[in-house]
């Protein structure tokens, strides 16, 4: 092949292989700006729609429905309540002093240790000084009794004497006084035993009643003076739910009532009694202390748990009331989902907003704001209770449960 032939073949092939690119080029930048017409053809969209609506074969399409659990609105007469947040506190709660001076030679017991009134040893003070004063004591009160013993006899025989004037009145006056003086003195003697003995008796400290140790004041080793603290002790079996009831509920409360106070952290409601309502209300926040009394549960109750209870804080009336589950709060509103029937077994949801004018444990008090809300959400209205938050207005529902109060 010459020269020129293959110059000639290779132009060619240079040629061909730019056109092709072109026309690719062409046909890209084509078929582009057709979509994009097309896209703003309103008329070719609906066509689409159609052919769309076509194959479905007339199917329904929209929200799947959504799976709700639904309550019925009733009218009933209620109280509204108030939440009043308080804590638990001790019955009782003493700090133990020692009543003699000395040593701790013993303090078996640690902080959180169970003590039974009257039993548990709390210390013991060295009481070698008592009992040597002891000692000493019985032996001046066992010489003061010889002595009286003597003077007594005298006595008698002074008497004697003086029946037949052997002796003068006030010889017999004297003797009669020396007697009365050992009496004294030897019941001086007894009361000082009985002192040093009391005081032996005190070096042993116990529980003063069934608690807990919750703080060690004294140390083994320590020394004591009387009045110097020990420990301090609260007491089991009870707790009280201390609450700070406002001026507009304190009226409603009075003592040997029941209430039912929700421990937060065990999430557990239990049966108190009102034993206490302070009427001495001076704060700023106008509240007033009320305790209630609560079995400690074997120790479950711990002093210093959050409590929750509910106080009336208003008169009865009749309301229209539904379950809290089926009000949706917002900061801006608050809304019920009642349920609609459409016929062919199709139910749908709509929202109706309300306003909440009483708040109990389990139900709120309700009134629909609008006409149409008042129309749509009346006593025995169906009202969505679990699923709301994910509806929206008219889409079909379908109800998993018949009822849930």
């Amino acid at each position: 092949m010459t020269e020129s032939r293959q110059k000639w073949l290779v132009l060619l092939t240079s040629l061909t292989l730019t056109a092709l690119l072109a026309g690719a080029f062409g046909g890209a930048w084509i078929a582009e700006r057709t979509s994009r017409e097309n896209l703003q053809n309103a008329d070719f969209l609906r066509q689409q729609l159609d052919r769309v609506d076509a194959e479905s074969n007339g199917k329904r399409t929209g929200p799947a429905p959504a799976l709700i659990r639904v309550s019925s609105a009733e009218r009933k007469t209620v109280q509204p309540e108030s939440s009043i947040i308080g804590r638990l506190i001790e019955v009782r709660k003493v700090t133990v002093s020692s009543e003699v001076t000395g040593k701790i030679v013993e303090m078996p017991i640690e902080v959180g240790a169970s003590v039974v009134a009257n039993q548990t040893v709390l210390a013991r003070v060295d009481d070698i000084w008592p009992r040597l004063a002891v000692d000493r004591m019985r032996a001046q009160a066992e010489s003061i009794e010889a002595q009286l013993q003597y003077l007594q006899v005298e006595l008698q025989r002074s008497e004697q004497l003086s029946e037949r004037a052997a002796i003068t009145d006030s010889e017999l006056e004297a003797r009669r006084t020396a007697v009365k003086e050992s009496q004294a003195r030897l019941a001086e003697a007894q009361a000082g035993l009985e002192e040093e003995g009391e005081r032996i008796l005190r070096s042993t400290i116990l529980a003063p009643f069934d608690g807990i140790v919750v703080e060690k004041l004294a140390e083994l080793g320590g020394h004591l003076s009387a009045g110097t603290p020990i420990v301090e002790i609260v007491s089991r079996g009870q707790v009280d739910a201390r609450l700070m009831v406002p001026e507009s509920a304190i009226n409603r409360i009075y003592l040997g009532q029941s209430l039912s106070i929700l421990v937060d952290p065990l999430g557990e409601e239990f049966e108190g009694t009102v034993v206490s309502a302070t009427p001495y209300g001076p704060s700023a926040s106008r509240t007033f202390p009320v305790r209630v009394r609560l079995d400690d549960q074997e120790g479950r109750l711990k002093i210093g748990m959050s409590v929750t209870a509910r106080i009336a804080v208003g008169p009865p009336r009749e309301a229209l009331v539904v379950s809290r589950d089926a009000v949706l709060v917002r900061p801006d509103e608050a809304t019920v989902w009642v349920t609609q029937s459409l016929g062919d077994s199709e139910i749908t949801a709509e929202p109706v907003p309300v306003a909440i004018t009483a708040r109990m444990r389990d139900l709120y008090a309700i009134e629909p704001e609008t006409d149409k809300g008042r129309e749509q959400l009346t006593e025995g209205t169906t009202v969505v209770i679990e699923g709301a938050e994910r509806l929206t207005p008219g889409q079909p529902v379908r109800i998993v449960t018949n009822a849930r109060r």
